[in-house]
């Protein structure tokens, strides 16, 4: 695993942990020669039978790994590419993607044979129970936001979109943004221009999301440009509605009336517009929520995902058949 920090303690089991290998510091120029020297010599002793690299950014060292042990490798994309961003060499058996936007972007920006594409929708662990929307009654409703702080992700439009829900709600309300990034002292200084600093946080990005979306009443996306839309369909799967901007992988997760509220990019009164809505409707709330959840449920499931994935790693390694199960691909890698 080559991250930029250890995970967690719990988030593996004792018996996975230790076949676990963290090796920091692969995106820095000066120390990559010997960061991947050791993940080489950590890799030789356990002779992997498949390499899989979880982003675009892992291609290069993939490739290299690949090369030295000779075994194949799969690479899952998660952002969008342009033209040669993704190399491909005889050694890279399939490119996973999570959604259709991703799909065409590499085959027609980035040039990717199609051949080797394969879509496995996004998978997250869907809570068993969510609470109820609730009323307003003796509180303000929470209005959030989870976005890397950057310009593609628009956060502005969302903090000029805040301004105008403030001032219709006389300032009855709560607005959350969860992130981090280069835009945030942009952000900051323009909640403090429209005098929202009171009433909107900013927290930091590794807040567990699912400490937050129980207390959301809306939830917004105004990404300009986006490949995945995790925060979007963890709102969902919490049964929180949604407005979201109608751009790349949100258009294929939102159904814009029955899963959540679909708006122009960049244009803080149509969002304005739709979260005032919501706030002045609970039983509409209360719809997307439910039917957003259920999309979540029928199509975004963990398991879905892992048992997809386990069939690419089967055709990587020529093990797939038409009645292979996931499970029976693991047992045939793992010999």
């Amino acid at each position: 695993m080559a991250a930029a920090g250890a995970p967690p303690a719990g988030f593996f089991e004792p018996a996975e942990a230790k076949h676990l290998g963290v090796f920091t510091g692969m995106l820095g120029s000066l120390a990559r020669p010997f960061v991947f020297r050791r993940l080489l010599e950590w890799a030789r002793e356990r002779k992997p039978a498949l390499i899989h690299g979880l982003s675009a950014f892992t291609a290069p060292a993939c490739a290299r790994l690949a090369e030295v042990l000779d075994v194949p490798y799969v690479l899952s994309v998660q952002h969008l590419q342009g033209k040669g961003d993704v190399r491909v060499d005889p050694r890279l058996m399939r490119v996973m993607v999570c959604n259709e936007t991703l799909r065409e972007n590499l085959v027609n920006d980035a040039k990717v044979p199609k051949e080797l594409l394969r879509l496995v929708p996004l998978g997250i662990e869907i809570p068993a129970e969510v609470p109820p929307p609730v009323a307003f009654e003796g509180r303000w409703p929470v209005v959030a936001t989870f976005a890397p702080l950057t310009a593609s992700q628009d956060v502005a439009t969302f903090v000029r979109a805040a301004k105008q829900v403030y001032d219709v709600r006389l300032g009855a309300c709560q607005f959350l943004v969860v992130g981090e990034g280069p835009e945030e002292t942009g952000l900051r200084k323009l909640a403090r221009e429209l005098k929202l600093e009171k009433h909107l946080t900013f927290a930091h990005a590794e807040v567990p999301q699912d400490r937050i979306l129980p207390d959301v009443d809306v939830y917004v996306q105004t990404a300009r440009q986006e490949a995945f839309g995790l925060g979007v369909l963890a709102a969902m799967a919490w049964g929180r509605p949604v407005v979201a901007a109608s751009a790349g992988a949100l258009i294929g997760l939102v159904e814009d009336g029955r899963t959540g509220c679909l708006v122009p990019p960049g244009d803080p009164d149509a969002f304005a517009e739709k979260i005032l809505e919501l706030l002045s409707d609970a039983r509409r709330r209360a719809e997307l929520g439910r039917q957003g959840r259920n999309r979540a449920e029928a199509r975004y499931q963990l398991d879905a995902m892992l048992e997809g994935t386990l069939h690419i790693y089967g055709e990587a390694r020529g093990l797939l058949t038409p009645s292979a199960s996931g499970s029976t691909i693991a047992r045939l890698l793992l010999k």
